[in-house]
């Protein structure tokens, strides 16, 4: 069983991990979250195909790099007792940082890496850290683009609906993508040592 080390040593480890990640991200997370627009394009049409997708792409503006999602009703839909009828020549706009959604890839990677082990384990941790919270931006994002779609609805329509998805987003919000990625850290390196003992 791998020895933990000093509280110290740990600590300097997921420094080390969290500079390593986070330059990582600085340099190669936008052109990701670009590559994956087509694939969330996809899996927000099989979320809810009553919205049509007008734009979806990254954006920068002076303060944050965003991903932007402009969507019109294209399917009549029932909310608060209300019709919503389907409107092509108008649309909604959300937003969400890249930063946001690319924080579980950057705390997971870097737990895994400094989570005890050797170099090869480390590694090998790290790695699979970084495949499960990539796996997990890819059901991530675009289910908060469709919760802020959806929350503008429910709060002018029926503002005292019980909704999973907004539950969902609100824990995400509310510190659940730090403990999704630790989660997903921890994973990754239990993974990895079971890797090492087959």
């Amino acid at each position: 069983m791998t020895a933990w080390p000093s509280p110290a040593r740990f600590a300097l480890a997921l420094t080390v991990s969290l500079a390593l990640t986070l330059c990582a991200v600085w340099l190669w997370g936008t052109a990701l979250i670009e590559r994956l627009i087509p694939v969330v394009g996809q899996l927000l049409g099989l979320i809810d195909d009553r919205f049509g997708i007008l734009f979806l792409g990254v954006e920068h503006d002076w303060q944050d790099t965003v991903v932007r999602l402009r969507v019109n009703v294209i399917e009549p839909f029932v909310m608060g007792g209300q019709q919503v009828e389907a409107l092509p020549e108008g649309w909604l706009e959300v937003t969400t940082t890249t930063g946001a959604v690319l924080q579980p890839l950057i705390i997971a990677s870097a737990t895994g890496l400094a989570l005890p082990g050797g170099l090869a384990a480390r590694l090998t941790s790290g790695a699979l850290a970084t495949l499960l919270a990539f796996g997990f931006l890819l059901l991530d994002l675009p289910l908060t683009l469709h919760a802020y779609v959806w929350d503008m609805f429910i709060d002018h329509l029926e503002p005292d609906r019980f909704s999973p998805l907004m539950q969902w987003h609100q824990f995400m919000h509310s510190g659940g993508r730090l403990g999704v990625a630790l989660l997903l850290g921890l994973g990754g390196w239990c993974s990895a040592g079971r890797l090492s003992r087959q």
